[in-house]
């Protein structure tokens, strides 16, 4: 499929494409960054287009999963960073409590496997962005998106396990 082919099917189901995000996420904004994901998936593998029946029933599955992908990401992200701002909002009282929370949640991050730990602490402890994380251990940025949620999925599931901090 050429691009100037891919170009007048993406614009064709863009509009379908962002509403069925926005019903999955209920956010406009998050909505367009998928639909875009989406299409850049489905503009790699143009060539191969040509097998499927429908593209346009292609890119609606496509803008499925990566919504419901989007949804599950936050939620895990979403509960480290409360377990995060739990153990730095702590009051000056309660710095030893505080300084205990976070070595276990250090403890639980480096009780992953290698790889994964490596990455978390990449990303939540040093910040790094995802694209200097990938460069720095010699995989692709999908790679560290799924170290990512493996092991922010094994951390909630020990937070549960534990009762929280």
């Amino acid at each position: 499929m050429s691009c100037e082919e891919f170009e007048k099917i993406a614009v064709g189901v863009r509009g379908d494409l962002i509403q069925t995000a926005a019903h999955y996420l209920h956010d406009r904004d998050a909505a367009e960054d998928v639909v875009q994901d989406t299409l850049l998936k489905l503009f790699v593998m143009r060539s191969r287009l040509d097998a499927y029946r429908s593209v346009e029933a292609l890119a609606r599955t496509v803008v499925k999963h990566l919504s419901l992908n989007y949804i599950r990401d936050n939620r895990m992200s979403t509960a480290i960073d409360t377990a995060t701002i739990a153990v730095s909002d702590e009051r000056a009282d309660d710095a030893e409590l505080s300084a205990e929370r976070l070595r276990r949640t250090l403890e639980m991050i480096d009780a992953l496997p290698a790889k994964q730990s490596i990455i978390m602490r990449m990303k939540h402890v040093e910040g790094m962005e995802v694209e200097d994380i990938a460069r720095a251990a010699c995989c692709s940025a999908d790679a560290v998106y799924a170290h990512l949620s493996r092991g922010r999925r094994a951390i909630v599931e020990r937070f549960k396990q534990k009762g929280g901090l």
